[in-house]
């Protein structure tokens, strides 16, 4: 893993869009954020930014209904997805965010890298796993970060552990924390790493 301890990355949201078409057009890599809703990517990505608000934190599910995109010091593009999953929200609507993300990563040509965020209190759901088969069929690396698992108690965070290498062994995982910084270095180093091979 890239040592990330002092890289604080200038990121600034650049806008919301509702279809693929308002995507950028300038070739820039795109590092994705997919996950079930209300499982914190906001919060995730507030924490690599070093900012408290720049991304739209709710406490309640299904908020994030847009694309929204982070420009990262002039070099590659944050892209935050809805959340799928989302129980409350119409079938017709759960289908269309669900087809929104699999069009987006089945047919964007310069998505470098998909960052699959998972609540460590729930773990990996049926739906995360058909997250994982879609990444897989359309050939694009990724990472499964595990989020809030500083709300875990210790025999929790062990239970968590044993699932991931017993089911998830196969899959790359990250355990982050809003509290530990050294998990916010863990997320960059990977996107680093990802970015340097996309670009060879």
């Amino acid at each position: 893993m890239v040592s990330q301890d002092s890289f604080n990355p200038s990121i600034i949201f650049l806008k919301s869009v509702v279809d693929l078409a308002a995507l950028p057009k300038d070739g820039k890599p795109q590092v994705a954020f997919v996950g079930r809703s209300n499982v914190g990517k906001s919060s995730l990505i507030n924490h690599l930014a070093g900012q408290k608000a720049l991304a739209r934190v709710s406490s309640s599910a299904g908020r994030t209904r847009t694309i929204n995109l982070y420009q990262i010091e002039l070099k590659y593009y944050l892209v935050d997805m809805p959340g799928y999953g989302f129980a409350q929200a119409s079938k017709e609507k759960q289908s269309e965010f669900g087809n929104l993300i699999a069009d987006y990563l089945e047919t964007t040509s310069n998505v470098a890298f998909v960052l699959l965020v998972v609540d460590a209190k729930i773990g990996p759901t049926d739906l995360d796993q058909d997250m994982v088969d879609l990444l897989r069929n359309a050939k694009l690396p990724f990472v499964m970060v595990v989020n809030k698992v500083d709300k875990l108690s210790q025999s929790e965070l062990v239970k968590l552990q044993r699932t991931l290498e017993s089911d998830y062994s196969h899959i790359p995982h990250i355990l982050h924390s809003m509290h530990e910084g050294k998990d916010r270095d863990h997320v960059l180093g990977a996107i680093h790493e990802a970015l340097l091979v996309y670009r060879k």
